[in-house]
């Protein structure tokens, strides 16, 4: 009888960590950088400024941002994520713009690597595993 308890006690807190990182997030910075380390991931409160991401049931992210001025710099980034025990995988369908974005590359159809998924609060951190 333990062994079930604990079958079934392993099976819901590995559904609970893959399910938890899908729905709308404050995120620290807009996906849009190749090189970029890290992601920390806050509860979505009622702000509508600032940096967002939704991940999807359907494994595809959206990533943006929004600001009260037009003179901002907006990006808005669309790929696809893979979730595998504590990892997520994400790639780079697309990134749009405006041309108050000076410092940006295009990318498009990128690889941006495996991030190890931590819990801290109520916060999730995606960190980029070295290769």
């Amino acid at each position: 009888m333990k062994t079930l308890f604990s079958y079934f006690c392993l099976l819901f807190i590995t559904t609970v960590n893959a399910q938890d990182i899908r729905g709308t997030w404050i995120i620290s910075s807009v996906i849009h950088d190749k090189e970029a380390e890290e992601y920390i991931l806050s509860p979505r409160t009622d702000m509508r400024w600032g940096n967002f991401i939704e991940f999807t049931d359907l494994n595809t992210f959206t990533s943006y941002n929004s600001w009260p001025c037009g003179n901002d710099c907006f990006i808005t980034s669309k790929g696809r994520y893979n979730l595998s025990n504590n990892t997520v995988s994400l790639f780079l369908n697309s990134l749009e713009y405006n041309v108050y974005c000076k410092e940006l590359k295009p990318l498009k159809d990128t690889d941006l690597g495996v991030f190890t998924i931590t819990h801290k609060d109520d916060n999730i951190i995606l960190k980029k595993v070295k290769k």
